[in-house]
């Protein structure tokens, strides 16, 4: 039985992160279940290509395109407005500061329910901090609001925020696509000897992943093991920085970043050990991902991270001790494949069973403030 109302996710995007594939994951798990969905992807100014839109395409997902030129556009508001005027029977689910401000003064005094998703609030400048104050003030006045770490309910109620519109839904991921018996990367294609131990992780090169304590804790690593090797999948701001931390630590021949990749379902079946160094977290995707492509795992005790390991094979050390994640690392090394990582992530963390609870807070809020005035 299909819904009477349909979704509308609501994203500016400045890359392919972890919100990014909860929302491509999602969008056609609600259509198969009888929700119709589809992605709006405002476009980034700063980008010359929009690679949100153009992965949605790819894979099959229904999007399509939102002109936008900054961070307050009018085309932006007439063409969110022009939609909500023709497709009536529709929730709006914004996933970020700017979508959130946008979806806000589209709606006016209109009637299509709201609903966000925090993905994480971690105001690292003075600008991210006013749309930080910015995003959570808007909530306020929506219907519903998500987070995917239980660490980020705590600053929804000191914002003033309702707590009977929040609730906590983790993120899912899809566990066909990721899986132990996926084909992996060639070894071979990036310098790496088939007998190297290879660590790795795939993060976006910024202060929150870590990538220089990473590099400290590999260093570390690499003196008990001559033939250790460690692969960064992902890029940023701090490239040139974590390349000049692995020649200062004599360890940049055995360092590999090979920037953003689109086939992670192979570069984790790569790996020995899967690695998440983070300084803080809600709930990272690849954490899940490599979880269940069976990778031993060593990660932070940050946001979500700890309630998603408790009573795994995996190690959770503290933040910013080096000495202990290396260590962790280098125990990891000795381990079997890790098949309970797996087993959790298809038990609590799958695409399906995330998207179930959106499908039923939807329902809710559909019955509550959508059909009444549809």
């Amino acid at each position: 039985m299909r819904a009477d109302f349909q979704v509308l996710h609501l994203r500016s995007s400045a890359g392919l992160y972890g919100a990014e594939y909860v929302i491509l994951g999602m969008v056609p798990e609600l259509n198969r279940i009888g929700i119709r969905s589809r992605l709006l992807s405002m476009d980034n100014q700063h980008l010359d290509t929009q690679p949100l839109f153009a992965r949605a395409q790819a894979m099959g997902v229904p999007a399509e395109r939102v002109p936008c030129n900054g961070r307050f556009d009018l085309t932006t508001l007439r063409s969110l407005r022009d939609t909500l005027r023709r497709e009536r029977n529709t929730i709006l689910h914004v996933h970020d500061y700017k979508s959130a401000f946008h979806a806000w003064l589209a709606r006016g005094f209109g009637s299509t329910p709201i609903v966000a998703t925090s993905h994480g609030h971690f105001p690292t400048t003075t600008n991210l901090r006013l749309y930080n104050r910015l995003e959570l003030a808007l909530m306020k006045r929506f219907e519903h609001v998500c987070v995917v770490s239980k660490e980020m309910l705590p600053v929804l109620a000191r914002a003033g925020i309702d707590e009977k519109k929040t609730q906590l839904i983790e993120n899912g991921i899809d566990t066909q696509r990721f899986n132990a018996q996926t084909p992996p990367l060639a070894r071979s294609d990036f310098g790496i000897a088939n007998d190297a131990v290879v660590f790795g992780s795939a993060m976006r090169l910024t202060d929150q992943k870590n990538p220089l304590g990473l590099i400290d804790a590999f260093a570390l690593v690499s003196e008990r093991l001559p033939n250790a090797t460690l692969v960064i999948a992902g890029d940023g701001p701090m490239r040139e920085a974590v390349e000049a931390r692995a020649r200062e630590r004599s360890v940049a021949d055995r360092v590999h970043l090979i920037g953003a990749r689109n086939d992670l379902e192979r570069f984790y079946t790569m790996l020995d050990v899967f690695v998440l160094p983070s300084h803080y977290e809600g709930l990272p995707l690849a954490l899940l991902e490599a979880m269940a492509c069976e990778r031993a795992t060593v990660a932070t005790a940050v946001g979500q991270v700890p309630a998603v390991l408790e009573g795994t094979s995996a190690a959770v050390v503290q933040p910013n001790d080096t000495q202990a994640f290396a260590s962790a690392m280098y125990d990891a090394v000795h381990q079997p494949r890790r098949d309970d990582l797996r087993a959790r992530v298809v038990d609590r963390y799958s695409v399906a069973n995330m998207t179930q609870q959106y499908a039923s807070a939807y329902y809710r809020i559909w019955n509550e403030h959508g059909r009444a005035r549809s």
